[in-house]
């Protein structure tokens, strides 16, 4: 049994009988952490970046000391310019102006949630308007040059295989091929099959050995740290980025869900679950292109 076959196919690692698990449970589960923190007290201050609701810096403003994948769009749930003037209390997506980083590094502005689309990069004490494209029309920001669609792995090669099925713990070769390319290129080797699931149909992605968990957070069941939840999305995003080479169906990673059905949405509201691990908070899903598709 090849090294990788050992790896792909175990489920006894910590954590991964409670991923199981989740699936019937995962209603009862604690919600994401809100929005809102408690250190952002709407003053621009050393180590933070900063966004404004009028040009010039001008207006009220919103602190940030970490990378933010949406900002989000209504009310409670949003992240809201706190500081005094005007657009006090509005949402910041699709509402900033201008920016100061006041970070030690660049910071990247995005067009769209999850790290996508166009993008704007400010160095390390920037304090500049956004540029038009940008000027509120503004839906997430990341710490360090990375980001973007793929970040900065490496492409991987095209997957050869066919279209198969197997039965779950055991992965197809379409889908070992994945996991072997994720370990070569990107680092991440906690990406599993699973066992069978019997609360999931028989032709599911996971039950057929097309689909592969790549645990993100300390454990399963447990909320990832701001540099893990960044490190999260930069796979997610690299796996969309070659979504055509590596066959692959679908992406889901901290309540987002992103398909090459739907591709022109970009990344949407996961639905298909609650909680830590049902909503994907722990662990990036990738599902394979397969004969049943679920």
């Amino acid at each position: 049994m090849s090294t990788l076959t050992t790896r792909i196919r175990s489920t006894g690692r910590p954590g991964q009988a409670l991923l199981a698990a989740v699936g019937i449970t995962a209603a009862l589960l604690v919600t994401a952490p809100p929005a809102q923190a408690a250190a952002r007290d709407g003053v621009c201050q050393s180590g933070e970046f900063c966004l404004y609701y009028n040009s010039d810096h001008a207006g009220s403003v919103s602190d940030f000391a970490g990378s933010i994948d949406d900002y989000g769009a209504t009310q409670p749930e949003c992240y809201e310019f706190k500081g005094a003037g005007a657009g006090q209390g509005q949402c910041v997506k699709n509402n900033a102006a201008s920016v100061w980083n006041r970070t030690g590094g660049s910071v990247t502005v995005f067009y769209n949630s999850g790290y996508a689309g166009d993008s704007q990069t400010f160095a390390a004490g920037a304090k500049v308007n956004l540029k038009a494209a940008l000027k509120n029309e503004n839906a997430s920001h990341r710490f360090g040059s990375g980001g973007g669609t793929g970040g900065t792995y490496g492409a991987p090669n095209t997957n050869p295989y066919p279209s198969a099925t197997t039965v779950a713990p055991n992965a197809t070769a379409r889908t070992k091929f994945v996991d072997d390319e994720i370990a070569r290129l990107t680092g991440e080797r906690e990406c599993y099959v699973g066992g069978y699931r019997d609360y999931q149909p028989s032709t599911s992605n996971h039950n057929t050995g097309n689909a592969l968990d790549c645990t993100i957070s300390n454990a399963i069941g447990s909320y990832p740290s701001a540099a893990q939840r960044d490190q999260g999305w930069k796979l997610a995003n690299w796996l969309r980025q070659y979504a055509v080479r590596l066959q692959v169906r679908y992406v889901i990673w901290d309540g987002k869900i992103w398909s090459v059905a739907r591709s022109s949405e970009g990344w949407r509201t996961y639905t298909g679950g609650s909680g830590v691990t049902g909503g994907h908070y722990d662990h990036v899903h990738v599902s394979i292109q397969n004969p049943y598709g679920d």
